[in-house]
């Protein structure tokens, strides 16, 4: 019994060795969750699909977006010249690790008059419900709007086959978005991913 008791040990202590160690891939909800960034392969001149997501509940998310009313709302409403999507998980330990990063990027951009109603930040929770939503939301309080997806679609028809992603969509008063930016592992220096986005957006 003592032998069987310590073979348990040692297999669960390899699986989750395995899990969070920064050079695997880990399955989570169908996604894999990359352990290093990816260099950038900016998707210029890409239409996005048509996708709706629910109505913000809380009146600050819905101002931030510039949203108002209930129901469901497309990303052509949102009023931005730029949206950036993180699309995360729940469980995805990289995620985890990169959420402070993630918000000091949110609070870079607001703390710049002449960005915070140009720029604004949106995540979706890639096989998520809402509860798993507003659990992380709340644990590493996110000061931007976050979005179920628990059927997976949006992130599909996004391109999406790992957490975190990210992704920069140029916007218009037509209703037309642009990807100019997909990466997939996140990003290193806040600044220097600012700085980049506003480059390939071209915001003025």
């Amino acid at each position: 019994m003592e032998k069987s008791n310590k073979l348990t040990f040692y297999i669960l202590f390899v699986l989750l060795t395995l899990f969070f160690t920064g050079n695997t891939y880990v399955w989570s909800a169908n996604v894999t969750v990359l352990a290093n960034p990816l260099k950038s392969v900016p998707a210029n001149n890409k239409a996005i699909p048509v996708f709706e997501l629910p109505m913000p509940v809380s009146e600050q998310g819905k101002s931030y977006l510039g949203l108002s009313g209930t129901g469901n709302f497309k990303i052509e409403q949102i009023k931005a010249q730029v949206l950036i999507i993180e699309v995360y998980s729940f469980y995805c330990p990289h995620c985890q690790r990169s959420a402070s990063q993630v918000n000091d990027l949110f609070r870079l951009i607001q703390g710049r008059t002449d960005l915070k109603e140009k720029i604004k930040m949106i995540g979706i929770g890639v096989g998520n419900s809402i509860y798993e939503v507003n659990a992380y939301r709340d644990r590493y309080k996110v000061p931007f709007p976050l979005f179920p997806d628990v059927s997976m679609e949006i992130s599909q028809k996004l391109g999406v086959k790992g957490t975190p992603t990210f992704i920069g969509l140029k916007m218009n008063d037509k209703g037309i978005q642009e990807q100019f930016y997909f990466a997939e592992g996140g990003f290193q220096d806040i600044q220097k991913f600012l700085n980049e986005i506003i480059r390939l957006s071209e915001l003025k």
